[in-house]
């Protein structure tokens, strides 16, 4: 076939898995991913199939396919299918193993696997050979290639606990094909299924030589079974703009670490980048946003960023600054730094004001940092807690995005002095902190902070699996209580849902712990039976009685605190 030739057919799965093709996993696809849903409708699919529709053809789905000249037999790149096309090889060896002909074991066998034969210099090969990151050769080896290797269940059992995906899902997908067809082989000679799906099932596939029409191709057509993501074909447009297969295989496994690291975040990190270099709201979805408004597809000459290196390099740069100052990895970050993002994190229901700490660090480094998020926070939290609309929010943080962009290294106090950028409605803002707060979404996150203000930032506060606001005086106590005595009820009404009677406790919500009368409540916080934040078992330590006149002392320091003031 001449170079640079578009190949498309239809082809019975018997030809897919002959000597025809010989298929690879590159590098930089994603590992294999079907789980028991995926596998058991495949074969749910086939068999209803078989069973009601014998003499039809049955669509499989697409194989988008790069040729490989260098090769000197049909060797094919997979870009789009490998996850069907992998379980067809799964499922291949699982009817092997259950069916008891001989000459139909040996033919099956053949479609997966070529034995070495010195004599007619035949190389043992693999019908898919796996290069992702996962390194799955040798499970693929001890359970498919090997006769008899789906029997051995006690073993796969245990890959179905594994941390590698490709092998857990592989396990799975072993077993759970090996139940379905046990069942059906008690009512049907399952040689007449494999007859069915080697004759009647069929791929549609495209291939070419040429690189960049790969991966055009792969942007257009898809698989049936795992949906594209707008990641995968972001990823698929650049690395079709790469020079040659040394930069293919350099990029992708950086993407595939970095896609790795940030799991099914990994959108919303490309969003971070997407909102540095826009600097808008998005309208569109992730694809759409890179294409038209930092690739400008249809107008190049106004393109922010160029497709393939100078993008992989840039995701990499700002994935080095997420693991820094966001996963807090540099080691050079003050405590106070580190405590302030935590809470963060943990607290704000939105993390619009990521994009704007990693483009500041990406331009100034660590120079003042700690200044810089002080005043991103109090603007942020100011405008959640004044109830500024969602939108109002995010284009303030895209002024910040710019005013960084216009600020030079040797100027930052004059970004740091905007009190127009920074400005929030104190006023408001203190009448909402002021007010009952309990059941607020921004609640617990006022909590957090003044627990971050408070703590003296020896070390970095982190490590809480659960974090949960308690009142000290209860929402209902008990008419025979003390509580009773110390708060009337127009006072219980004042202050039972004010910061001043608010908590944090590191575990669920106790309800026995509820309504126990302060001076038991005080006993189990300090004997960390209620593990307490900090600031607060400091502050229960320190008073003997907890009334109005505590709460309103109390009070004023924390909305103080909050202020600034």
């Amino acid at each position: 076939m001449p170079p640079g030739t578009i190949d498309a057919n239809k082809e019975i799965l018997q030809k897919i898995f002959s000597e025809d093709f010989w298929f690879i996993i590159p590098e930089y696809q994603r590992s294999y991913v079907w789980q028991t849903d995926n596998v058991n409708e495949l074969a749910e699919d086939l068999f209803f199939a078989f069973e009601n529709k014998p003499d039809s053809e049955y669509f499989l789905g697409s194989l988008v396919l790069k040729r490989l000249i260098s090769s000197s037999f049909p060797e094919y790149e997979v870009l789009d299918g490998q996850q069907r096309l992998t379980t067809f090889f799964i499922m291949m060896a699982v009817l092997r193993d259950l069916i008891q002909n001989e000459k139909a074991k040996n033919t099956i066998h053949k479609k997966i696997y070529q034995e070495e034969d010195i004599l007619e210099n035949v190389p043992a090969r693999m019908r898919i050979t796996y290069k992702i990151r996962d390194k799955v050769e040798d499970f693929i080896n001890n359970f498919i290639i090997l006769r008899d290797g789906t029997t051995k269940i006690e073993e796969l059992e245990q890959y179905r606990e594994s941390d590698n995906l490709s092998l857990m899902n592989m396990a799975n997908a072993i077993i759970i094909l090996r139940d379905y067809f046990v069942e059906k082989q008690e009512h049907i000679d399952l040689q007449l299924f494999v007859k069915f799906i080697f004759n009647k099932a069929l791929f549609i596939y495209v291939s070419t030589d040429n690189t960049e029409d790969a991966f055009r191709l792969f942007t257009i057509l898809n698989n049936r079974g795992i949906p594209l993501t707008n990641a995968d074909i972001l990823k698929s447009q650049n690395i079709g703009a790469l020079k040659n297969d040394k930069e293919v295989t350099k990029y992708a496994r950086i993407w595939e670490e970095i896609e790795g690291k940030h799991g099914d975040d990994f959108d919303r990190f490309l969003q971070f980048i997407r909102t540095i270099l826009v600097q808008d709201k998005a309208r569109t979805n992730l694809l759409e946003e890179f294409n038209d408004k930092i690739y400008y597809l249809k107008s190049p000459t106004k393109s922010k960023l160029k497709l393939g290196k100078e993008t992989f390099e840039l995701i990499n740069r700002y994935n080095t600054i997420y693991e820094e100052i966001i996963d807090l990895q540099n080691d050079d970050l003050s405590n106070e730094f580190k405590n302030l993002v935590t809470v963060m994190k943990i607290g704000m229901r939105s993390d619009d004001w990521i994009p704007p700490i990693m483009h500041y660090y990406a331009k100034f480094g660590l120079n003042k940092i700690d200044t810089f998020l002080k005043c991103l926070e109090y603007k942020f939290t100011g405008d959640w807690v004044c109830g500024i609309t969602p939108t109002a929010r995010l284009e303030a943080m895209n002024n910040i995005l710019k005013a960084i962009d216009n600020t030079d290294a040797s100027n930052i106090n004059r970004l740091l002095d905007n009190k127009k950028l920074f400005k929030i409605d104190e006023t408001d803002f203190r009448g909402y902190i002021q007010g009952n707060v309990y059941g607020k979404q921004y609640c617990r996150y006022l909590l957090l902070k003044i627990e971050c203000l408070l703590s003296d930032n020896t070390v970095h506060l982190s490590g809480y699996k659960y974090i949960t606001v308690e009142h000290v005086l209860p929402q209902n106590p008990k008419a025979n209580s003390q509580w009773r005595n110390d708060f009337n009820d127009e006072e219980r009404q004042v202050w039972t849902n004010k910061l001043a009677n608010l908590v944090l406790i590191s575990q669920k919500k106790n309800s026995a712990l509820g309504n126990l009368d302060f001076e038991e409540k005080k006993s189990i916080y300090l004997k960390k039976r209620i593990d307490a934040f900090h600031a607060n078992k400091i502050f229960i330590e320190q008073n003997k009685k907890w009334n109005p006149a505590t709460l309103e002392k109390r009070q004023k320091e924390l909305v103080n605190l909050l202020i600034g003031n």
